[in-house]
């Protein structure tokens, strides 16, 4: 099998049929169904479109899709059914589109294939292209399902990383959409409602896949055909199903307290039982020695009186009563000892139950310790790339003072004109450009107080503002010099100083960013806040 078909037969197997994608698929229905009606034509672009489900289902809702995707096996079966496709780069793709050309922008399961910063491009070119009141949908699977984040996300070996929900939906948010929506996906039916779950329900019965579903800004006349779709619950939460876990041990153990209770009064009504039959017996020993002393009196006053015969007569039929009165005794005593063999089996089946109860307990333990080995592994992992980011710092550091020293000595400055002059020579166009961005970076440092206050009134016009930073964008280098003197005319916020930890000791503290260029310095306080924020989670 090709390369080109791998892919194809993968989703074949292990996403499922388009049969059962189509249907999952109409949960987003609520959410599109008013655009088709506010636009038309009602244009929508899907962005990975795979083998085509989404497309057909937008096509069936009254849109015009287009579907765009690099793998030229999956865009085999869009073909064979004739639906609206191109084989490209989705990114590439979203940045040809016209400024509010589109009512849909969606990925399924695309974000996971892409590096971070692809992912925010995608995400800023969508609140570009979208009308007002457009949708951004990103579906990926969910991490919060333990079975599908830490194995069954693998299976895809182009899988990047997990995205957590609450950092996806953060990043259309940052990014100006109006609102954002979390949509659980695919949990099953019957968990939704059931209350005794069972500990891998707990593990692998969280919704598998979520969706993050941004708006951009409208009138709010359109906003409000939403509302609905936005207000709803989708899906099963991990701390739900742990809630009902714990409800489910809870009431499992007040069950086997109760019958241990209900065994502990069974056993004191079974000991005063026993209590009465020792009183019979003794008084059994009793009229039997009666019996007996009764007995040896009517054999010495045979001769007597007919009075004494008929004493006899009367003793004997006490005697009889007596024997009654032990036989009855006797069965009641033969009742409480079945008694006790049944209370005596339900105190084994009770102590059995305790045993699995322990032998339950104890794999919870195992469990959790084997938990915090993985996480104290995750933490030396993140020391160390902390301990590497420092490492390379410094080496930055050092090359830096090289630099400056180099363009700082003497023989620098007396060979410059020979350097400008070869260069021109040899390259005369970039040579011509090279110093018109000297001169302009020389200007900004020479004109840095009106610039300041340039900055500060454009800032107070926000549209303006957003179209100067749209164009300065395609200047990285003028942009960040921009940025430092907005900074250093206090426009703007200063970059976050880093304050090191205890745990990293003296080092750290002594680091000296001034040396650092602006984006030098940018990425080492990105980097360093990273590690905290991982620091802190544990």
């Amino acid at each position: 099998m090709s390369s080109t078909d791998f892919y194809r037969a993968f989703e074949d197997r292990y996403r499922g049929s388009r049969e059962l994608i189509g249907q999952r698929l109409e949960a987003y229905l609520p959410f599109i169904q008013p655009l088709s009606v506010i636009y038309q034509p009602a244009n929508a672009v899907d962005l990975g479109c795979g083998r085509g489900e989404w497309l057909e289902l937008l096509q069936g809702a009254g849109f015009v899709p287009q579907g765009i995707d690099l793998d030229a096996g999956m865009l085999a079966a869009c073909m064979e059914r004739g639906l609206p496709v191109t084989q490209g780069d989705a990114i590439a793709h979203l940045k040809s589109l016209s400024d509010q050309s589109q009512c849909i922008v969606s990925g399924f399961h695309i974000a996971e294939h892409i590096a971070f910063d692809d992912l925010e491009t995608l995400v800023i070119h969508s609140m570009r292209v979208l009308k007002p009141g457009g949708l951004l949908i990103l579906e990926t699977p969910n991490p919060e399902n333990v079975v599908v984040g830490a194995c069954n996300f693998f299976l895809d070996p182009t899988h990047l990383r997990p995205i957590p929900p609450l950092s996806l939906s953060f990043l259309p948010e940052h990014h100006g959409f109006a609102r954002v929506r979390t949509v659980r996906l695919q949990e099953s039916p019957e968990l939704r409602t059931r209350s005794d779950v069972r500990m891998m329900d707990v593990l692998g019965g969280v919704s598998p896949d979520y969706a993050v579903v941004a708006q951009k800004a409208a009138a709010p006349e359109v906003m409000a055909h939403f509302d609905t779709a936005f207000g709803a619950h989708y899906g099963i939460e991990l701390n739900e199903l742990a809630d009902r876990y714990d409800g489910t041990l809870n009431r499992r153990m007040d069950a086997l307290e109760q019958r241990l209770a209900t065994s502990e009064g069974q056993s004191v009504d079974l000991n005063d039982a026993l209590r009465r039959i020792a009183s019979l017996q003794d008084r059994l020993l009793e009229v039997n020695a009666q019996f007996l002393r009764s007995e040896t009196e009517r054999t010495q006053l045979r001769p007597e009186t007919e009075g004494t015969l008929q004493r006899a007569a009367a003793a004997e039929a006490l005697a009889l009563e007596h024997e009654q009165r032990a036989a009855a005794a006797e069965a009641l005593a033969l009742e409480h000892e079945q008694r006790a063999a049944a209370a005596e089996a339900l105190a084994l089946e009770h102590e059995q139950r305790a045993a699995a109860a322990e032998a339950l307990a104890l794999e919870h333990e195992q469990r959790a310790a084997a938990a915090e080995a993985l996480a104290q592994n995750r933490q030396k992992r993140i020391d160390e790339l902390g301990g590497s980011s420092h490492h390379w710092w410094q080496q930055a550091c050092a090359l830096e003072k090289e630099r400056n020293a180099l363009r700082q000595s003497a023989s620098w400055r007396i060979t410059a004109p020979l350097r400008w002059a070869g260069s021109l020579a040899l390259h005369p166009m970039a040579t011509a450009r090279t110093g018109a961005n000297q001169l302009i970076r020389h200007s900004i440092d020479t004109f840095q107080q009106p610039l300041s206050r340039l900055m500060a009134a454009v800032l107070r016009r926000p549209q303006l503002s957003h179209r100067i930073n749209l164009w300065l964008l395609r200047y990285p280098a003028l942009y960040q010099q921009l940025i430092g003197v907005a900074r250093r005319g206090g426009v703007v916020p200063g970059a976050p100083v880093y304050s090191p930890s205890a745990g990293q000791g003296d080092v750290h503290a002594s680091l000296d960013l001034a040396n650092l260029t602006p984006r030098a310095r940018q990425i080492y306080a990105d980097l360093q806040t990273a590690i905290e924020n991982n620091k802190g989670k544990r």
